[in-house]
């Protein structure tokens, strides 16, 4: 009798524990889903949330400057996820006689989360599908950064006559067996994902956007500085880019090796391989960028020293040379 009592004391007990832990999980994940809706909220204060549907999840798509011009659409590079604010000192300059569009992918920054495995054909489908649903036309010129120069490199390559410019930012130098014996370390993993999905990393975070002034626009250093943490803090660990670590070896691979040749005006920003002193560069250019961009064929190589996120470094010059091919278009 005694053994019965204690067995169903422990079931109790249990089931109050499990009961206990269920409201605590669903009180978490009320709360990050308020938090969520606020960054949205804060997003769109500043003109930097419009989501569109890129064919199964929406992607942010944020557009500025004059409609009457070329359309520049941004890519951003692997993790950059505040790219509609940081690439802003480059493309302020541009906008004045261009429309310029940022496309986040899945994701990253404000746009959808996605288990759509995020394949080089499947993540251009998902930009080209935004741009039509958007009613946005091409031909366009691409500007990508970093990893975005494969998705780059792809799409105008499959797709040439939707692109009539192309401008690579320090972009992925795409070789034979590039990235073989490398190991790719992949950020994410499935525990911190499900950690971010139940609102967990939300739990006592800091909340600067509270202290933003009113009136206070996107020209503010400091109003940049909160919302790409905040925009930052949005995508952190998600199903989209534990999918992309993990296949950039096969998209580069298979990018390559579908490169077709065209007369598209293509510029390849080259920053941290731009040195003309130290030999490594020399011979990294020569071997390794010059085969890559003599295969997509009617390119130019700007040297133009710096750090990778050479748009914030340097964006005057960026956004003189982006000028430079405008006109050749």
């Amino acid at each position: 009798m005694k053994k019965g009592k204690s067995l169903r004391t422990v079931a109790i007990t249990l089931a109050v524990i499990a009961a206990l832990l269920l409201l605590a999980a669903g009180a978490v994940k009320i709360n990050d889903l308020i938090r969520r809706n606020e960054d949205r909220s804060l997003m769109e204060r500043f003109g930097l949330y419009h989501p569109v549907d890129g064919g199964g999840s929406d992607l942010n798509l944020i557009s500025y400057g004059n409609a009457d011009g070329h359309t520049i659409v941004c890519l951003s590079g692997l993790a950059v996820e505040d790219m509609c604010i940081t690439y802003r000192d480059m493309t302020d300059e541009l906008a004045r006689d261009n429309r310029i569009v940022f496309i986040d992918r899945a994701g990253y920054g404000m746009s959808d989360d996605s288990m759509t495995p995020m394949t080089v054909g499947n993540i251009v489908d998902s930009y080209r599908t935004a741009l039509a649903n958007e009613g946005i036309k091409g031909p366009v010129i691409l500007v990508a950064h970093s990893l975005g120069g494969v998705y780059a490199t792809y799409w105008q390559s499959h797709f040439p006559s939707e692109v009539e410019g192309l401008v690579l930012l320090d972009s992925t130098q795409l070789r034979d067996g590039i990235f073989e014996g490398d190991t790719l370390r992949n950020g994410h993993n499935m525990q911190e994902i499900l950690l971010n999905k139940l609102g967990l990393y939300r739990i006592g975070e800091d909340r600067p956007e509270k202290s933003i002034e009113e009136g206070a626009g996107l020209e503010d250093e400091r109003t940049r500085k909160i919302l790409s943490y905040r925009m930052t803090l949005t995508g952190l660990w998600n199903f989209a880019m534990n999918s992309e670590y993990d296949l950039i070896r096969d998209n580069c691979s298979k990018t390559w090796n579908s490169i077709e040749t065209n007369d598209i005006p293509k510029l390849y920003i080259c920053a941290t391989w731009a040195s003309e002193t130290e030999q490594k560069y020399i011979d990294a250019r020569n071997n390794i960028l010059m085969p890559y961009l003599q295969k997509m064929g009617n390119a130019r190589l700007a040297l133009l020293a710096g750090e990778h996120l050479i748009y914030e470094q340097r964006p005057a010059d960026c956004a003189r040379l982006i000028k430079e091919l405008i006109d050749t278009v």
